[in-house]
């Protein structure tokens, strides 16, 4: 579950875009202009709708035009991956840092697109959120650019989306609250304004959590997070199960983070692109290098030739890769392999059974599985696998 913690930043950050000193004293104004909120002096009542939840796929439909647009783009660039990490975070977090001591004024510029002749009703209220979405700046944009980028570092573009969407989320559910409960929210929004400036700088630090997260790359942090806390939660330790110790010594420093306990893999058969079927379970005494990827995921590919080079120096001594490709057909398959001069197996996943299974979410991710047949590690994430740590932690894996 660790990745879906990236889910939940993303809908944090719209929230706090929606309470944002430039945005939240303007709601009424806008949910006038949508013709949701109440005439003057009416009491609290569910409002019509219809025009918040319009205006809210219009900025919606911009956000995640956008996230695609930028993952594309940085997906066709994969072979500087590293470097886009770098930029990137160091922008996201020269945003936060900006939006908390403000010391860039040429960011607090402004553009904000104004329909002379808007339609009425809900495509008038659609138009005015793509305007929204498309102009509003500064408070939506450093926060937006940030999740925009944390969504690229990602290399899928359905990622992307998924991100973007729970973005808009946090800043269109707050919308359509306002809209239903119109007077409540009145009341609110006034108490809340002496807050502000603490949302302001909630907000900055959130970039600045953001940008780290990024120049990390792959979301380290917040996986190995997630892994101490499953880890402390483990009530009973199964001792047939048991990682030794000397594995999860070896691992240290390795950015890959161990389970707490071997854990028993999904079993699953799947053809090779020349229709050859392999079983995992038949691979049970290798340890085997289970790997989720595709070939338009620039982080995949981009880990590939260091997967080549571990397989070559430790195939002869049991060491096994296995790449379940997602979703492609066997000639994109076969063509990559061959470029690539890649000569592990790459089986076919094409309907996304066996990723669905295993709870797949981002790509790459890859599990080790030792020689008594258990997931003892998992990585969301590219990395280059053929460094000294990480060849001497697999060799351990191999001798335990």
């Amino acid at each position: 579950m660790a990745e879906n913690i990236s889910v939940f930043i993303a809908f944090g950050a719209g929230l706090l875009s929606f309470l944002s000193p430039c945005v939240l004293p303007l709601i009424p104004s806008y949910l006038c202009v949508i013709g949701s909120s109440p005439p003057a002096g009416s009491a609290d009542r569910p409002r019509p709708i219809a025009g918040t939840i319009s205006f809210i796929f219009g900025f919606s439909l911009v956000f995640i035009v956008l996230s695609v647009i930028l993952s594309s783009t940085i997906k066709l660039i994969d072979g500087l991956f590293k470097y886009i990490n770098l930029v990137s975070g160091c922008i996201v977090i020269i945003l936060g840092l900006n939006i908390i001591f403000d010391f860039l004024s040429l960011l607090n510029y402004e553009k904000r697109f104004h329909l002379k002749s808007m339609p009425k009703g809900v495509a008038g209220a659609f138009l005015a959120g793509c305007a929204f979405g498309a102009g509003w700046t500064p408070c939506v944009g450093p926060v937006l650019a940030g999740i925009l980028l944390l969504a690229a570092d990602t290399g899928s573009v359905w990622r992307s989306v998924v991100y973007l969407a729970f973005y808009s989320l946090g800043l269109g559910l707050p919308f359509l609250l306002a809209s239903i409960f119109y007077n409540a929210f009145v009341r609110f929004s006034t108490k809340l304004r002496t807050r502000l400036p603490l949302i302001r700088r909630i907000s900055g630090a959130l970039l600045v959590v953001i940008g780290v997260l990024i120049i990390k790359g792959d979301y380290k942090a917040i996986n190995n997070l997630a892994a101490k806390w499953q880890a402390v939660n483990v009530v009973k330790t199964d001792q047939n199960k048991k990682i030794p110790d000397e594995v999860i010594k070896a691992f240290e420093g390795t950015g890959i983070q161990t389970a707490s306990e071997g854990i028993d893999p999904i079993d699953f058969t799947l053809p090779l692109p020349d229709g050859t079927k392999i079983t995992l379970s038949r691979l049970k005494g290798k340890v085997v290098f289970l790997n989720f990827w595709a070939t338009w995921c620039g982080p995949c590919r981009s880990e590939m030739p260091s997967m080549e080079a571990v397989y070559q120096k430790l195939k002869n001594d049991g060491f096994e890769i296995l790449a379940v490709n997602l979703g492609e057909s066997n000639d994109e398959v076969s063509a990559f392999m061959n470029e690539c001069k890649l000569s592990f197996p790459a089986v076919m996943d094409q309907e996304n059974i066996t990723g669905s299974q295993y709870n797949i979410r981002a790509i790459p991710t890859t599990y080790i599985i030792d020689r008594r047949g258990l997931i003892i590690a998992r990585l969301v994430g590219s990395v280059n696998w053929n460094t000294p740590k990480i060849v001497l932690a697999l060799e351990a894996v191999l001798r335990s």
